[in-house]
């Protein structure tokens, strides 16, 4: 292609006045959810929005200053984005055919990444912006798509958006043919949007039923890697009822079964199996300037003789949270029952607030 790869990276980002900086460097686009339970919402989902963009608008580093110049960046993941595409559904109908979908998926995302990174061969800020900044765009064209067909907008997240109204094939058929990407419908029968300590609504923290009778859930404690097994399962418990219910009124009804499932775990806390505490930390260093408890389980790992490095990944048990004692996966026989007892509360905490807010 007529494009000479350099032995080694010499082009920093270049100096440019902060406005400039402001109005490009701004990631993606987010609306702000006002928290509550919401009934029949609908998830628009634009596929591979990143990749799409790219390919759709030709952005690579050597097509900054000659946009009409075939880029290798949008010539590399093209077919990619392709197969992608398919096999994302085909997966509907063959399981099998997940696996090669999620390594697809993150093929695509990485390479999206690696535009911003300044080691990379050819990485280059300017792409990263531009791909970015249509994001924004066509996430904003959207939310105005929708309102004009009298949508109500409850959340948005980059690529995606939570709307209310009908009739979603009609509006996913004109984002689709005006923005030029592919995009996929999931039905909330209800989906739950939480709160954040000040009550305004969490970005990425929402649990709800799909038409199918299934639960997605994103953010809160049961979908968490380093929550507690007792306290995952607990949740777990608590999402598997309420997955039976249809609508809000159906979800009110399973209140208190919901309820019991917390206070028999909370009774059960004491005599739990403190294995079932341990909680998982992917490590980022091996000195803390504080004291805490990710810091105390790295020194109790190197009292025991493990080598670790960072980004290992450990289990430790809280023994002692005020002291900032915990103990090995492997080796604790007991925990600290006030600190387990606090994050069940938090874990029904985020559960409760689905019985109490109807919007």
């Amino acid at each position: 292609m007529g494009i000479a790869v350099p032995f080694r990276k010499r082009d920093p980002e270049q100096i440019r006045h902060i406005e400039d900086l402001q109005a490009a460097d701004r990631g993606g686009m987010m609306f702000q959810p006002v928290p509550g339970t919401y009934e029949n919402v609908d998830e628009l989902d634009f596929t591979s929005m990143y990749p799409s963009i790219i390919v759709n608008a030709n952005l690579s580093p050597e097509t900054i200053e000659c946009p009409e110049r075939p880029g290798f960046l949008p010539a590399a993941l093209k077919p990619l984005l392709g197969l992608r595409i398919n096999t994302k559904r085909l997966k509907k109908t063959d399981p099998k055919f997940a696996g090669i979908d999620s390594i697809l998926k993150w093929m695509l995302v990485t390479c999206f990444g690696y535009t911003g990174y300044k080691n990379a061969k050819f990485g280059r800020i300017e792409v990263h912006e531009g791909i970015t900044g249509r994001s924004r765009d066509i996430l904003l064209n959207t939310k105005d798509i929708a309102e004009d067909m009298n949508f109500r907008v409850l959340h948005g997240i980059v690529d995606c958006l939570w709307l209310q109204g009908k009739p979603i094939g009609a509006l996913k058929e004109r984002v689709e043919r005006e923005t030029g990407l592919l995009s996929e419908v999931e039905h909330f029968d209800w989906i739950v949007f939480e709160p954040m300590n000040d009550g305004t609504g969490a970005y990425n923290r929402y649990f709800g039923r799909l038409s199918d009778g299934t639960i997605k859930v994103r953010g809160i404690a049961a979908r968490k890697h380093d929550t507690p097994e007792y306290i995952r399962d607990m949740q777990g418990a608590m999402l598997k009822v309420m997955a039976e219910a249809k609508n809000f009124s159906e979800l009110v009804e399973r209140r208190d079964t919901v309820r019991n499932i917390f206070r028999d775990s909370v009774a059960g806390l004491p005599s739990a199996n403190p294995k079932s505490m341990a909680i998982s930390r992917r490590i980022s260093r091996l000195n803390y300037a504080h004291r805490c408890l990710e810091g105390a389980a790295v020194q109790e790992y190197q009292k025991h003789g493990v080598e670790i490095a960072p980004s290992m990944k450990i289990k430790y048990v809280v023994t002692d949270a005020r002291r900032y004692q915990v103990k090995p996966e492997w080796v604790a026989d007991s925990f600290d029952l006030p600190f387990y007892r606090g994050l069940m509360e938090k874990a029904w905490a985020e559960i409760s607030f689905a019985f109490d807010v109807h919007k």
